[in-house]
Parts: C-alpha cells; structure tokens; sequence
C-alpha cells in the first residue's frame, strides 16, 4: 500500500489550499405565484471542468452550493413536473432566485423516467415480461426517448437482435415484440399515454444530499461501466468497455487522463485495487486480466484461463478480500460456469468449476437460456467467497480454504440475481435484476427476507453494494436514482441523479461515507450524450422523506417463474406430452452427465421405442419451442417411452 499512501499525501497538500478558496452560490426558488418550493434540484455547471455540483431547495425555497471556484457558472433548476430553468453567467458568491413554471405537454412527457415508459408496453403475461427485462434491459432503459429512435421495422428487429444477446426471448416473443415495441413507442402511440403524473419532491434525507458529476470522454463514445475510488475520494478511475481505456480523474483539479490499453485487450468491464493498490481490469472482450502499475504507469495484461490457455472466455465482476495474506484476485467468467483467481504476484490462475442447475438448493426453477457467472463479493466475517448466476438464476459460495471450494448454491426466490454484495455482518445483499426486488440471504439459516421496490414490475436495479455502517445503497438502474434502503428500520430512500437516462451498474465509497456511481449504457441515449462519474454526499443519513417497506419471505409455489408453463399441445399426443412434463427427472440424471446417461439408456430401447421417442420429441419441439432446457425435456420423453411403452408395436407408436 505504500504506493497510495504517497499519492494520498501529495494529494492532500492540494485539497485544502482548494478548499479554502471555496466559493458559494446562494438563492431561493418559488413556484409562478411566489410561493416557496423544496425539492427542486439546483446545479452549477463548471463548464472548463466539465463538472456539475447539485444540491436540493429546502422547505423555504433557499438553497446553497458551495466548494466552488471563483468563476461563472451555468445553474440549472429541475424538478419533474416544472420546466427546466437556466441562469447563465452566474459568478461563485452570487444570490440567485428562479421561478419555477409547471410543464405540459410535450415538455412534461420527455421526463417520464424509463420505469414508467417501460410500464407502457404490454405483454401476454408477467412471465413474457420477466424473460423480455432479462433479455433486453441489460445494457440500457426501455421507453425513453432517445430508445424510441428507430424509424422502419427493420430498424427495430436489428435493435431487438442485439438487445437479444443470449438469444434467450421467447419464440412466441420474438415473432411479436416488434409490433408491440412500433405499437407503443412510435409518435402517434405516444401521443394516446395517459399523461405523466410526476412523483412527490424530495424531502427530508433526500432532499439534503449533495451530488457532484464529472462528464467524460468524447459524445456518444462516452459510457463508462465501472469505477473505483482512492480512499480519500480524490481519484477516481474508470473504464470505458467500447472505445478500451482507462481514465484517471482528479476529482480537486478537474484534471481526466486517458491511458489506452495495449493492442490486442480489450473490452475493460471492472476495477478493483489490489491490496498494494495496483488496479486489476477485467478484458471481457479478449478473454484476459489487466494490471495498472500505479507507479510505472503501465499495463501488465495476463491470460484470465488457467495455463496453458492463452484466454478466458468473458471475465467479469472482481473482487480482493484486503484480509486475504495472498492477496487473490477473485473474478467471475459469465462465458464459463466458473469462478477464478489469480494470483497478483505469480500469476497462478485457478479455476473452480461450478454446479450444474439441478445441483442447488431449491433447484430447477428460474433459469433462463445461458448461466452467465456474474457478481462477485467477499465475506468480511469469513472470508468466504459469494458469486451471482444472473441467468442460471443463482447465488454460490465458494470456500477459498478447500481445494475444491466446498462449492454451494442456492435458487433465490425472485429473478435474475446481478452484483451482490456482503454486509459487515455477513448478510448476504442481493438485487433481482428481472423481478425489481432485493433480497437478504442469512448464510447460517440459508433464508431469505425480500422487498419490493415501489413499481417492481417496471425496476431493473442492476447492483448494490453495503456501506461500512450497514445500509444497503442500491442502484436505481430503471429510474435515474440512487437507493438507501436501512436494515434496522426497513426505510427506503430515493437520490434523483441529475440527468435523464442515468444507467448505473456499480457503487463504491469512500472513507467520508460518500456514495460513487458511473454511467453506462449507449451514450447516445444519455441526456448530455456523455458518461459520467458521479459522487453523492448523503449528508443526512435518517430515514426522513423514505417510505417504509416490509419484508417477507414469498411462497416460491406463487412466483411467477415457479409456476408449470403453458404450452399448446397440438396433435394426438398432446396430452401425453402434457402428462409427461409432469413427471421428475430420474434421480441418476444430472445436467453435466446429459450424453452419457441419454447413450446408456437408448442402448437398451427397441428400434420401435427409439422412433416412438422421435415421434414425441418433434411433436414436443414443434408446440414448445421456448421449452427452457431441452435436454431435461428429451430425456423425461426418453424415460417415459422406456418405462412405460415397451410393447407398443410400431403402428401404434405412428
């Protein structure tokens, strides 16, 4: 660690002779008749910086925004259901007072958040409405303006394709999603929404925060997905997944620098120090782990597979438990169904495969086309490693201290687990991407406690993370927020983010307990067209302004996803192929062994029986298309036959 602590001294010499000439802007807001309004979000624009600090009006309409240089600022005023309002040339010690004026109209639908114009678009049912978020909110909103671009059909179908990347909608969706999409979000549909009905304003903790946003990057080649913050909240470091840089800002002087990595790496998906302070990159795209030397200020790029593979697949979330004597450098690999390390001065990889789907507690339910590895923690009590499976609809614990890991996971009773976290005292924190809902897991009674997010139909919250005081900070993906939610009390807190289409995937902290984020996602979709990263400064930690959730335990057999799918048998074996989806997978049959127990069984059956399984297969794949496992399917049908229609003669078999 010394390497950052000479950094951090250099840097603090910089912060107080900055501090110290701090300016403040000072004002009031009030509605058209001049009453007072809290809530409004007021910012100053730092234009030479690239930089924004907001702060909210208070109960009275004052409002204050201090830590400014001595220069002339662009203010802002916003609150959803207000017109905009700006000031220009405003200097650093001015008082200022805005008027606010109600929207209407086309004005008042442009900042209906992407929750709500998600909520827009109807489907048959919630299961095709679940497999739809999973499948096609991963990297950006649903709804908004800027998503509602394209002009002629085929536009949409190439968006749906890409958005699509598992390949895992439903069939019966994919013939239909695009008329639903042209049917929904084209001009004129639009026109026939009921009219946006704007949220209450912040109040209370929320409405004390201050947040400070630094753009990146060139326009619409700006998204950043990950970030990490020097303990002292002076650096920040972010990657840039499409255009394969690193980017280093000084959040005191404005200063961004931009490194490139090597030729031949690239797809830079997340950061974390090591534990001397180094940065370590996951490669998603080539396969392989990179190090940033903070003194040489160079690149070390190593093959993410054990040797002697030249690459992994996809490496994603990683993580370094400071405790750890090794030091590991744990990730996920959401192409394989493993876990690895690697060690930071060796370079040892390892791997650890992973259980098959049948293999978890509470398994065979939930799971989508692919398995997809993805969030990564570690336990700060036991040292024990927790990882996600986003589409195998999972969560894992791996135990560094046994060979073989001791590996075991758990089906959650909600959809799409993404980036969780552990909390100081060993809870496991888990966000349910699909069913807008996050979840607490007790490792030692392996139960869950889950809450909904309000309108958790239409919320896509991407990540949490856990405070060093326990609150869980939670990213508000689908709605341009951040989310405080208090154990003790079951309070949760909203923090709007000062622009539309914020697509956050990641949060940090510092040692003063501030809150970091970044935005990702197409940059062309963003407000300004511009990723940023983004500090919040919560300021007041109660639960003031925050609704109260209630937690619960669901009834697995009422979810969604638990429930027998619906398939339209046709033909003369529709109700036997119905019967036969009813029936358990025989007890020696597992995913991993599929071939060889398909090989061993079918060596015994008949010429007659093995047509009579082909006869049953093509009727099955031609009603049941999205069927979720095809193998499980193929060998039920298998068993069935083999048990039970031994002495069919051919003719009866057609």
């Amino acid at each position: 660690m010394m390497i950052a602590r000479i950094a951090a001294t250099v840097l603090a010499l910089v912060g107080p002779a900055f501090l110290a000439n701090a300016k403040t802007i000072t004002g009031e807001v009030t509605d058209s008749s001049g009453k007072p309004m809290g809530g409004v979000m007021v910012s100053a624009y730092d234009v030479e910086r690239r930089q924004s600090t907001s702060v909210f009006s208070q109960e009275d309409g004052s409002f204050s925004i201090d830590g400014l240089r001595e220069i002339d600022f662009k203010v802002r005023a916003r609150l959803m259901g207000q017109l905009d309002v700006w000031k220009e040339g405003v200097h650093a010690g001015a008082k200022v007072k805005i008027e606010m004026h109600p929207a209407t109209g086309k004005d008042l639908e442009k900042q209906r958040p992407a929750a709500s114009a998600f909520g827009m678009l109807k489907f048959d049912d919630l299961r095709a409405k679940l497999n739809f978020k999973m499948m096609c909110s991963y990297c950006h909103q649903i709804g908004t303006v800027p998503f509602r671009t394209p002009e002629q059909p085929v536009d949409w179908e190439t968006m749906i394709r890409r958005m699509d990347g598992f390949g895992g909608l439903y069939k019966q969706t994919q013939k239909t999603v695009i008329k639903r999409i042209i049917d929904t979000y084209k001009d004129d549909a639009v026109e026939r929404w009921p009219t946006f009905q704007p949220p209450p304003a912040p109040t209370g903790s929320a409405a004390k925060a201050k947040i400070t946003a630094w753009e990146l990057g060139k326009r619409y080649e700006s998204s950043f997905h990950d970030l990490e913050i020097e303990p002292k909240g002076r650096l920040a470091y972010a990657v840039n997944i499409s255009k394969h840089y690193l980017v280093t800002l000084d959040t005191v002087t404005g200063e961004q620098v931009y490194k490139q990595f090597p030729r031949g790496s690239y797809g830079p998906h997340s950061i974390e120090p090591d534990n001397e302070g180094h940065m370590w990159v996951t490669m998603c795209a080539t396969g392989q782990m990179a190090k940033y030397d903070l003194n040489s200020k160079e690149f070390e790029i190593h093959s993410s597979a054990e040797a002697p593979a030249r690459r992994g697949s996809y490496p994603h979330t990683l993580r370094v438990n400071p405790e750890d004597p090794e030091g590991l450098v744990w990730y996920t690999d959401a192409g394989r169904n493993s876990v690895f390390w690697i060690h930071p001065k060796t370079k040892k990889v390892k791997e650890y495969h992973l259980l098959q789907a049948n293999q978890a507690v509470a398994a065979g339910k939930g799971e989508s086309r692919g398995i997809t590895p993805y969030g990564l923690d570690y336990s700060p009590v036991d040292g024990m490693i927790w990882y996600t499976k986003l589409n195998g609809n999972r969560i894992g614990r791996i135990d560094p201290n046994a060979p073989d890991g001791d590996i075991k996971e758990w089906n959650p009773p909600f959809r799409g687990p993404r980036r969780l976290h552990v909390a100081p005292d060993g809870m496991i924190w888990v966000p349910g991407f699909g069913s807008g809902v996050f979840g607490k897991f007790n490792p030692k009674t392996e139960k869950w406690t889950i809450y909904d997010l309000p309108d958790k139909d239409n919320q896509i919250p991407y990540a949490l993370n856990v405070a060093p005081n326990g609150q869980v900070w939670i990213c508000g993906t689908g709605n341009d927020s951040l989310l405080r939610f208090n154990p003790k009390t079951e309070y949760l807190v909203e923090y709007r983010l000062p622009n539309r289409v914020s697509y956050t995937r990641e949060i940090e902290f510092d040692e003063d307990g501030n809150v970091w984020t970044s935005t990702s996602g197409p940059s062309r979709h963003m407000e300004t067209g511009y990723g940023a990263v983004i500090k919040l400064e919560p300021l007041d930690l109660s639960d003031t302004g925050g609704i109260k959730l209630k937690g619960y335990v669901p009834d697995r057999s009422t979810l969604t996803y638990e429930q027998a799918r619906k398939v339209n048998y046709q033909g003369k074996n529709a109700k036997l192929l119905a019967k036969i989806d009813k029936t358990d997978l025989p007890k020696g049959y597992t995913n991993d062994k599929h071939k060889a127990y398909k090989d061993a069984v079918y060596k015994k059956l008949t010429g007659n029986q093995k047509y009579r399984i082909h006869i049953l297969w093509q009727e099955k794949r031609k009603s049941d298309p999205d069927m979720p496992n095809a193998g499980r399917s193929f060998v039920k049908i298998m068993e069935h036959v083999a048990k039970n229609e031994i002495q069919r003669q051919s003719q009866r078999q057609r």
